[in-house]
């Protein structure tokens, strides 16, 4: 049994003579790290000479318990092996960890290389490119790397952080679109097509009230877009400002005057208002341009009861 003892010690110290050399092998490069001029990674350097004193310390405590182990307990080796490989793999995690970080600091530390104004601004145009065709093609994880990377070659690139917001929305994140087309307005005031993604955004988590602000704002920049008006009346009959939603379907029709739809929507804010005569005025226009439209005949019942 005393034979049986020595062999299985030696074992033992074959196997961590074993795993000082794999370590030895696989992380040079933590021997080799110059840390004498990085402020950073001088405290890594602390952290990582007290760990590894940490595991030093417990690896003689391990040693230790097992010698004693040994003299009283037959340990069966496949199980004492098994601890060992456990051991050995915490180990390399954990010094894997480290020198990954150590890695990453490294990176932020170096110095920047410097590009000109041009080369600067090639880079971002090839990247917002191939960010724009990636969300096209609904490539949305592609696209929003890209975008950002864009963002990091020039933190005021406003189409950039549109594109963003863009692909959030695809992506329906609903908050990180509000935020990032918040953030456009904040480098843009006067972008009326954020601001109609905003009222997009605000509809589609239930607040029609900052949808119809936004809307507002929109129209007020630019008058020129019918579906803004016309969409804006939609969602003022929904919180009951049927006035007001004439106002803005009266807009729509103007600019759009052959507009079923817009005709449609006019008739009914007309009736809700209680302005007979100027829903009979829209129902003629639709009637002239969309004379099969099923719902003309329900449209003059109720005119005729005003």
């Amino acid at each position: 049994m005393i034979m049986f003892d020595i062999i299985l010690l030696v074992i033992i110290l074959l196997a961590l003579a074993v795993i000082v050399f794999v370590i030895t092998r696989k992380f040079p490069q933590i021997a080799n790290l110059d840390v004498e001029n990085l402020p950073e990674e001088q405290q890594i350097q602390k952290k990582k000479q007290i760990l590894n004193k940490r595991i030093d310390d417990h690896s003689k405590e391990i040693q230790t318990a097992w010698k004693r182990r040994l003299s009283f307990v037959k340990i069966p080796f496949k199980k004492l092996w098994g601890q060992l490989q456990l051991r050995f793999r915490i180990y390399v995690g954990q010094i894997e960890k480290l020198w990954y970080h150590e890695q990453t600091v490294k990176k932020q530390t170096a110095p920047k290389v410097v590009i000109t104004p041009e080369q600067q601004a090639h880079k971002l145009n090839s990247l917002i490119i191939e960010a724009e065709q990636s969300l096209k093609q609904n490539n949305l994880d592609k696209a929003e790397e890209l975008f950002i990377a864009a963002i990091t070659v020039d933190q005021k690139a406003v189409s950039a952080y549109r594109g963003l917001g863009d692909t959030y929305l695809a992506k329906s994140s609903l908050e990180e679109a509000r935020q990032t087309y918040r953030f456009v307005l904040q480098l843009e005031p006067d972008d009326d097509a954020v601001m109609v993604k905003l009222a997009e955004v605000a509809e589609s988590q239930g607040d029609l009230e900052e949808a119809i602000e936004y809307y507002q704002k929109a129209v007020l920049i630019n008058d020129s877009l019918s579906p803004r008006f016309y969409h804006l009346a939609e969602l003022l009959l929904k919180v009951g400002h049927a006035p007001v939603a004439k106002e803005a379907i009266i807009q729509a029709v103007e600019l759009e005057p052959k507009n079923p739809k817009y005709l449609d929507l006019w008739i009914e804010t007309a009736i809700i208002c209680g302005e007979r005569s100027v829903a009979l005025k829209a129902y003629n226009e639709l009637r002239l341009v969309n004379p099969e439209n099923q719902k003309l005949e329900d449209f003059l019942d109720r005119i005729n009861k005003m």
